[in-house]
């Protein structure tokens, strides 16, 4: 590949880095301290005394479900734009 050439992302690496992301905050958000000084979790609604790794498991589908609300968000917004460019 020659200076000044990119080449594009193919869907399994774009899925690959957007887990990797959404794996690290889920490990990330467990130590982020709370501003509002609140010791109370999203992992509290699920477990009972939740342990770091089942905090993860919370943060990480949680992100996972974001990203898959902003995915479809996106994919409805693709399909109207080439609706209408279509002559729809």
């Amino acid at each position: 590949m020659s200076q000044g050439q990119r080449r594009e992302l193919s869907v399994w690496e774009i899925v690959l880095i957007l887990e990797f992301t959404a794996l690290l905050i889920g490990l990330a958000m467990p130590i982020i301290p709370s501003k509002t000084g609140g010791d109370l979790s999203l992992a509290d609604w699920f477990f009972d005394d939740p342990s770091y790794l089942q905090e993860v498991l919370v943060y990480f589908l949680l992100t996972n479900l974001i990203l898959g609300l902003l995915a479809l968000v996106a994919l409805g917004y693709t399909h109207i734009e080439r609706g209408r460019r279509d002559g729809g």
